[in-house]
This record gives C-alpha cells, structure tokens and sequence, in this order.
C-alpha cells in the first residue's frame, strides 16, 4: 500500500483461501488485460470470462495466456454453460473446458430454467473435471428467491 490507514487488515498473500477477489472480464481487448494486470494483479484472486463473451472473443488463447502467466486462473461464465446445456450440448462444453486448459467452471441457471436436481448433477459430473464454481439466482428480477430458499439451494450446491 502507500500509505498507512488504520484498523485495515493485512491482506493475505496469494494464494488466499480465503478473502478470494474474483473480477469479471467484461470483454476486455488484450491491452486492456495488460493494463489491468498492471495494477491489479496482485489484488486479482480469479477471473471470469463472462456472459459468453469467450465465444466472439478475438485471440481467445492469448489472452487465457496473458492471464494465466499472471498467475491468475481464469473461467468461462455461467452463461455459456447455460447455452450449451439448453442446447443439450454439455458433452461439447465439458470438451471445450479441456481444449482451452480450464481449472474452473461456473454452473449457473439465471438465464434458463433448470431442475434442481439437474443443476446439482451438472456440479456432480463437472467436479469429476474441474474446480466448479456455482452461481445461485436468476437474472430475472421477476424470480424473487425468498432467503431460505436461497439457503436451501446453495447447500444442496455445495454438497453436490
């Protein structure tokens, strides 16, 4: 830091187990990841390819490469398991995380409608190959979730 504020905790050094910063690549261009690395790398736990933005991305692998150099894994969103999966193309997206290196997936329903118990075998097979990460809730804001509801599916997530 730069200066000294008082009663801020230490931050943890990386790797953190906790206290984990993920921040979501919006479609940044390969410069823009550069000059974003450049003064957050060391604040940056995870980052997330998000809304599908990887499927029109230009030198997609290059820029997996500048972040992982950085030390820094990266992931593709929710989104885009959502669009393989409501097009009953899950066995393509499990093949796509192999094909460009992924360590992480997201496994989210807020742009489809999902059983439960689906979402939670989709965790199921994916933790088999990745670290899975899991989003709960929908875009919606029509989908009001009560809170024990929430609850209730992120341990049944969790478990799975």
């Amino acid at each position: 830091m730069n200066y000294t504020l008082t009663q801020i905790p230490d931050r943890t050094a990386k790797p953190r187990e906790s206290g984990l910063t993920m921040v979501m690549d919006k479609g940044l261009s390969l410069r823009e990841v550069e000059d974003f690395l450049s003064v957050s790398a060391d604040h940056t736990d995870i980052v997330k390819l998000g809304w599908a933005t990887s499927f029109v991305t230009p030198r997609l692998n290059e820029k997996l490469a500048i972040y992982r150099e950085a030390g820094i894994p990266v992931y593709f969103g929710g989104t885009l398991f959502e669009a393989f999966v409501v097009r009953n193309q899950f066995d393509d997206y499990r093949r796509l995380l192999d094909k460009y290196g992924m360590d992480h997936a997201e496994v989210s329903d807020g742009s489809i409608d999902m059983v439960q118990d689906d979402k939670c075998e989709y965790i199921r097979q994916l933790a088999t190959q990745v670290i899975v990460l899991s989003e709960v809730g929908s875009k919606d804001e029509a989908k009001i979730i009560p809170p024990y509801k929430w609850i209730q599916l992120m341990k049944a997530e969790l478990e799975a």
